[in-house]
């Protein structure tokens, strides 16, 4: 037994020694260089190798206490060769089919580092040549044009995989939604004409039948299911029997259906085994669960550009009346800048003119429908009372909105689209002019539209979102006052507002993201003037989603024009009727659930864009920490004013805490 025993002590000694030994010949790779490298940065190839080098010292401390960040590289020379071939298939994808790429290894045993170069020459970069799309002989002659258009290429620019395969992905997506439900992509090959230095690409698809809609098959479960109609779920899935078989229809569809809140769980898709010639069924399959839900509410938004906590209750009915028609009411209240709460003295102290307690109030009911006009219309009918309290005023906002939600095509430049109706009477009280009231009622007709192509909502790191709001307020009741031969006391006026963002994947990992924001705004009265429109349809610049040096709301215009109470001079309380801001942010992302924030705002509101000086525009720059959640991230910005258009000192020269704002979010900024 002894002799076992020593026998197992001996390998035990021998194979933490052999693990030693291998410790003390690691060679630690201090750098990896590329030289002739011109298409691409050599920022660019360091993500493409699988060598890295060694971090900064101050990398391989913050990882040695805390386990961010990351440790120190060893040199392992069986990378090198797959680099190589790394390297070579980067260019090749790119069109760069004569690229040469050797190695160069120093190596100094004395230190136990490691340096390599990787010497790269690139050569000419091949063009597109001719296309030709096999395969697509049965298809209607509409159908095998709109295919070529989806992958056209520029024989004036160079050859791209990924600019290749995107075409090819849409393509098969025009396949799939004109009714060849089994339509596959088969493979692509690249013919190099070297003389002319092109890359002719032939692309090989088989299509199959083109099926049609037989019919829609209801599988339903759940608590509420009796209380459903098959009929109702048939219409609301938007297919009649002889429709071509839609993959996007389907997909939007069951958006749809899901949006009723009728079901815990829905899924439509074609039943492919049970096709019969050229038909075939669709299948929903739903859970549908309890028609009338009571939930409270813990309140975390953004609204009014501040971070905003509070409680609130809902009750839902579901299926209201039938339609799948859905009925919600509820009420909430939220503390604005939870932050600058003395929540000590909120009882004692609170009343009117208390600015230490800012937020709002809010009681709504909403009724929505699905499918409305026997179209694929989503409806929203909103009737709503708030009450805002701000530091020099408060507003109580009785109104009604109707809003018409349409569907629009996957990839039409315009992908969302809504028009609306809002009817609005706005209770204005300003604090600061001796309480004054003002009192404005609207009647708005509005469309907002734009575009989005980015990869994820939570944490976007390509494309780009452009959205439209345009608004005209108060013609429908000038009319009727002019056709009565009464004088219109009101303002008429018109609002746009332009927001566009973008971003970009610097390190191809998709964990180093440079996003931009810019928004712009402009509200004109041409009946009336400033003093009629609404204090909420103007504009505001600052918090946590718009320039974070400063709170939320505080950039306003210098001066105000006359109030229709009476001359009053003195700091403007309303918004302007010119905004702009923008955004540049560095997020980088790590450990899955964590970011950091490097960013730069800048941005004012004005009275008019005739008013707008450079000089006016105030700067902040921070940085910020992001908790990544399965619902939204979690975020908080350090904001500092870099300049300040009314203390135009050096940013060193001002107090510290005086120049520094903390804001709180749910969600990126933009």
């Amino acid at each position: 037994m002894k002799e076992y025993f020593y026998i197992i002590i001996s390998l035990i000694f021998l194979l933490n020694f052999q693990v030693y030994s291998q410790k003390n010949e690691e060679y630690e790779l201090k750098s990896v260089k590329f030289e002739g490298n011109e298409e691409y940065s050599s920022s660019i190839l360091d993500y493409v190798i699988y060598s890295q080098e060694s971090p900064w010292w101050f990398w391989k401390f913050v990882h040695s206490i805390t386990g961010f960040s990351r440790g120190t590289s060893y040199y392992d020379s069986t990378n090198v060769p797959r680099d190589i071939e790394t390297l070579k298939g980067y260019y090749f994808s790119n069109g760069f089919f004569k690229v040469e790429v050797t190695s160069n290894v120093e190596i100094d045993t004395t230190s136990k580092k490691v340096w390599i170069t990787y010497f790269i020459n690139e050569n000419k970069p091949s063009l597109y040549g001719k296309l030709k799309v096999l395969g697509l002989d049965d298809i209607p002659p509409e159908i095998y044009q709109s295919i070529e258009s989806d992958i056209a290429i520029d024989s004036n620019k160079n050859y791209s995989q990924s600019v290749l395969a995107s075409g090819i992905d849409k393509a098969y997506s025009t396949l799939l939604n004109t009714g060849f439900m089994l339509a596959s992509f088969d493979s692509t090959l690249i013919y190099l004409d070297t003389l002319m230095n092109k890359a002719n690409v032939d692309a090989y698809f088989t299509t199959g039948k083109r099926y049609k809609i037989d019919t829609v098959i209801i599988e339903k479960s759940g608590v509420g299911a009796d209380l459903v109609e098959d009929s109702l779920l048939q219409k609301i899935s938007g297919f009649e029997q002889g429709d071509f078989y839609d993959l996007d229809k389907i997909r939007l569809n069951q958006i749809r259906l899901f949006r009723t809140g009728l079901f815990n769980t829905v899924s439509l898709s074609g039943v492919k085994k049970d096709t019969v010639g050229n038909f075939v069924p669709l299948k929903l399959n739903g859970n549908i669960g309890l028609m009338n839900e009571l939930s409270p509410e813990i309140i975390i938004n953004n609204q009014q550009n501040a971070f905003n906590l509070g409680l609130g209750a809902t009750y839902i009915r579901k299926n209201f009346f039938g339609e799948a028609r859905k009925m919600t009411i509820s009420t909430s209240f939220g503390v604005q800048d939870i932050f600058q709460v003395n929540f000590g003295d909120i009882f004692k102290n609170f009343s009117f003119r208390d600015t230490t307690l800012l937020g709002y109030v809010d009681a709504r009911i909403i009724f929505e429908q699905p499918y409305l006009f026997g179209r694929n219309i989503y409806g929203i009918w909103e009737n709503y009372a708030t009450i805002n309290k701000q530091n020099t005023y408060n507003n109580t906002i009785y109104g009604t909105k109707l809003t018409f939600e349409f569907e629009m095509p996957r990839y039409t430049f315009i992908n969302f689209l809504s028009l609306f109706y809002n009817l609005e009477q706005s209770n204005e009280i300003y604090r600061t002019y001796n309480d004054s009231l003002s009192i404005k009622t609207i009647s708005a007709l509005g469309i907002n539209f734009g575009t989005t192509t980015i990869d994820s909502l939570l944490f976007p790191t390509k494309g780009y979102n452009l959205s439209f709001q345009i608004e005209e307020a108060n013609s429908l009741p000038y009319l009727i006052t002019k056709l009565r031969g009464n004088d219109y006391d009101g303002a008429l006026f018109y609002k746009i507002l332009m927001t566009f963002s973008n971003y970009i994947d610097i390190s191809h990992k998709r964990t180093s993201i440079l996003a931009f924001k810019t928004k712009v705004g402009h509200v004109q009265a041409y009946v009336g003037d400033y003093s009629g429109i609404p204090i909420n349809r103007t504009f505001y610049a600052g918090g946590s989603n718009s320039v974070r040096g400063w709170r939320a709301n505080e950039l306003v215009p210098k001066g105000t024009p006359a109030l229709r109470s009476g001359i009053i001079q003195g700091p403007n309380v309303k918004g302007g009727t010119f905004l702009l801001e923008s955004s540049l942010e560095f997020r980088y992302r790590f450990l899955n659930y964590y970011g950091i924030t490097l960013f730069a705002d800048a941005g004012n509101s004005w009275l008019g864009y005739k008013q707008f000086r450079w000089d006016d525009v105030a700067i902040a720059v921070g940085v910020g920490f992001r908790y990544y959640t399965l619902v939204a991230p979690l975020r908080i910005d350090f904001g500092f004013k870099f300049y300040d258009p009314n203390d135009r000192r050096f940013i060193f020269d001002k107090k510290f805490w005086g120049n520094f704002v903390l804001q709180f979010g749910i969600g990126e900024a933009f």
